[in-house]
């Protein structure tokens, strides 16, 4: 009885042994295994303390290519990413900037040019570097403007050209961003623009916001938020959009992004003539983004697809509509930067109604072809200060004459970046 005792005892000390002997092997397996992550981690981290020291320096090129070696270690890093955007942005390679300052940061309602979207970015880039939890910019945006009412079938049947008048514009806003983890950004942006026009027409008046939630991964960028609008309809009423929307960027080397998103959102008009234009709309969207070589020049190209439900008895009915659009934008200095923009849509819709300006009995499916052109010049004369010449071009035909339209808009303004 005493030596099987014994006997027992000694088998389970030696399973026991055997079990930290186990436990032992397996933690080393684990240790040895996450080595090589902590490592890259760690010289990933090294690689953007040194080029900021280099940016730090105004050795932009060293900077550059010590970034570019963190990203080579760890592909997703916010610090990397900036790093390099920033380095871009110092060289003077403004649209390679934009390209790599969104991988992390995307606002909404930034300025057209890509001189001022680059100043934007790496002015928040220069926040985080600098350890600020919480980043912000404003701006200020006023001047003068002419606006024009275009003769079309619409003003023929009504009785000659529209308005023609002078206006006044004000635009204020700004964004902040903070991070949410290591790898996630929050980005809001507010926006309120107003034009005062000389004369009994209707004063324009918009808010507009952006929250979004947005992060690299690895050279591509995801982002997805909530952003609407309200404007300002006359006698004290104002139309209502909102939506949701989700965008991944799909980057494909330092000059080149693919870009694929959707929207799902409401348009609410108030009480009132206008209410049956209230509808629900699904948007998706895809466009491609090209620095060429000089990294300067910027090429923009794309597409959208959507869905138009009317929720009020629009006459109208449900509509689907698809469209096409391009921009390009060259910084002929760290200065001066010009920038030209058109999209052309097509919006058909569903029901039948009356062409009242030909033959009431006769019943028409409307048809809508929208054509848009805008450019200007941007000439930044002082440290945040830029002096902006805009024009914008707008055609609208339909298959009911009474509703095209056409009106062409000239405006001058002064910019304060802060």
């Amino acid at each position: 009885m005493h030596r099987e005792f014994q006997t027992g005892g000694g088998r389970t000390g030696a399973r026991s042994r055997s079990g930290r002997v186990a436990a032992l092997a397996l933690a080393c397996c684990l240790a040895l295994a996450q080595a090589p992550a902590y490592a890259e981690a760690a010289s990933a981290k090294e690689s953007v303390t040194r080029g900021q020291e280099l940016l730090d320096t105004g050795d932009y090129a060293a900077a550059r290519a010590a970034f570019e070696e963190a990203l080579d270690t760890d592909p997703s890093s916010v610090g990397a990413h900036l790093g390099l955007a920033r380095a871009y942005y110092g060289l003077g390679e403004y649209s390679r900037a934009v390209l790599e300052f969104e991988n992390v940061l995307r606002f909404g309602d930034l300025p057209p040019d890509m001189l001022d979207q680059a100043a934007t970015y790496d002015t928040l880039a220069a926040q985080y570097e600098a350890g600020r939890k919480l980043r912000a910019f404003y701006y200020a945006e006023t001047g003068v403007g002419y606006y024009r009412e275009n003769s079309s079938a619409a003003t023929d049947i009504f009785g000659g050209a529209g308005d023609d008048v002078t206006f006044w514009p004000l635009r204020v806003g700004g964004g902040l961003n903070t991070d949410v983890t290591e790898r996630h950004s929050l980005n809001a942006t507010l926006d309120y623009r107003f034009r005062w026009y000389d004369s009994d027409r209707r004063n324009d008046s918009d808010w507009r916001w952006n929250v979004n939630l947005s992060r690299p991964v690895d050279d591509d960028s995801l982002r997805f938020g909530m952003r609407g609008r309200v404007s300002y309809r006359g006698d004290g009423q104002h139309r209502n959009d909102w939506g949701v929307f989700a965008t991944y960027g799909l980057g494909l080397g330092p000059n080149d992004r693919l870009t694929f998103g959707g929207e799902v959102r409401e348009r609410r008009y108030p009480r009132g003539p206008l209410r049956d234009r209230t509808r629900d709309i699904a948007e998706f969207t895809g466009s491609w983004t090209h620095s060429l070589p000089n990294g300067r020049t910027s090429l923009t190209f794309g597409a959208n697809l959507g869905q138009e439900w009317a929720t009020q008895d629009r006459p109208d009915g449900d509509a689907s509509f698809w469209g096409v659009n391009g921009e390009v934008d060259h910084a002929f200095s760290d200065e001066v930067d010009a920038f030209f923009w058109w999209s052309y849509l097509n919006e058909g819709y569903d029901e039948e109604r009356p062409d009242f300006t030909t033959d009431e009995d006769l019943l028409v499916a409307r048809n809508d072809d929208l054509w848009n052109f805008g450019g200007g010049v941007v000439w930044r004369f002082a440290r945040g200060w830029s002096l902006r010449p805009t024009f914008e071009y707008n055609w609208e035909e339909s298959n009911i004459p009474a509703l095209a339209y056409s009106s062409t808009e000239l405006w001058l303004t002064v910019r304060k970046a802060f």
